[in-house]
């Protein structure tokens, strides 16, 4: 197998892992945006507070629900 046939492949399989990544981190944050509407208000700041940077994803999903509630950016800071 010649250069350019191994740089394709790498780059083949390369791809599909960033694809199965997409596709798993889509999976993840429809599973989080399902599970926020079950929880109280300040247990969704809690999570936007304390996850946002372990979980961007679940920490987003937390803010869009509360959002959706009614609160804007600044009464979620403020609780």
């Amino acid at each position: 197998m010649g250069f350019w046939d191994k740089a394709g492949e790498l780059a083949k399989k390369a791809g599909s892992a960033v694809l199965d990544e997409a596709k798993a981190a889509g999976d993840r944050n429809k599973e989080y945006k399902a599970q926020m509407p079950n929880k109280s208000d300040a247990q969704l700041v809690s999570i936007v507070k304390n996850e946002r940077t372990s979980s961007p994803l679940k920490s987003s999903a937390a803010f869009k629900e509360l959002k959706s509630r009614g609160y804007d950016a600044e009464d979620i800071k403020a609780m």
